[in-house]
């Protein structure tokens, strides 16, 4: 029988394919949506933050420079160059503002420090002025400078106004003995006259020439009171004088 008859004379349908060939099974193609999760294992579409698009390497900005003023005019308010610190900050401000340059705060810190020297060089000015002068130095009386053997009149002012003379001339006294007392404070008026006395007792016998007589001499003494010894005086004066009248000559023994 004729295979063509039945399928009504037309040619034979291929029931058998090529073993070596495998079939082609067309896969259709996914398109991403919004609205829905992407397929396991499938990349998406578009860039992400994991995988940006390549592009240039971004680059640092330049570093703005320095004032020059502005750092001379911190070194000179360091160094109380006040005239000069004054000139220089607000020149390096203007500098800076028209610039872009850096160095505003060198320039405020150099003015800073100007005010700063400047209150403190005010104060140091108030307190000089402020502090009362030092005391005139004391004048002491001539006769704390006399030297045994000098002869003498005392004057109408006292021991003030002492003069010294030839002791061939009648004079009123002649000093014996001079000598200073220890001690930085001023012990009194009753204690310091009481050294003085013994002091100058204990000196007139190697004076005195032992010819004369003792009975018409008499001796005194001269000693620092509080204003002299607070000036630094601490000498002793001791003179003798004559009871009888003016002397005319020396009272000092013959070396």
């Amino acid at each position: 029988m004729d295979p063509s008859a039945e399928d009504g004379g037309g040619p034979p349908t291929a029931l058998a394919q090529d073993a070596a060939t495998p079939p082609r099974v067309a896969v259709p193609q996914q398109r991403s949506s919004s609205s829905g999760p992407s397929p396991a294992g499938a990349s998406p579409a578009g860039p992400s933050p994991a995988n940006p698009p390549p592009g240039p390497a971004p680059t640092s900005a330049p570093r703005r420079p320095t004032d020059g003023v502005a750092v001379a005019a911190l070194i000179s308010g360091i160094v109380a160059a006040i005239p000069v610190t004054l000139v220089l900050g607000p020149l390096a401000l203007i500098r800076v503002g028209r610039s872009g340059a850096r160095g505003r705060a060198l320039a405020i810190t150099g003015l800073a420090l100007a005010g700063l020297w400047t209150v403190a060089a005010a104060i140091v000015a108030a307190a000089i002025i402020a502090r009362p002068p030092p005391p005139a130095p004391a004048t002491l009386p001539h006769v704390f400078s006399l030297r045994a053997g000098q002869c003498l009149d005392s004057g109408t002012n006292g021991v003030s106004g002492v003069r010294v003379l030839s002791c061939a001339q009648a004079h009123d006294a002649e000093v014996f003995a001079t000598f200073r007392v220890s001690g930085s404070r001023y012990p009194g008026a009753a204690a310091l006259q009481q050294r003085a006395r013994q002091g100058c007792v204990s000196r007139l016998s190697g004076y005195l020439n032992p010819q004369l007589s003792a009975a018409t001499l008499a001796q005194s003494y001269v000693y620092p009171d509080a204003g002299a010894w607070s000036a630094g005086e601490r000498t002793v004066v001791c003179t003798v004088r004559s009871t009888s009248g003016p002397l005319v000559g020396s009272v000092r023994a013959a070396s």
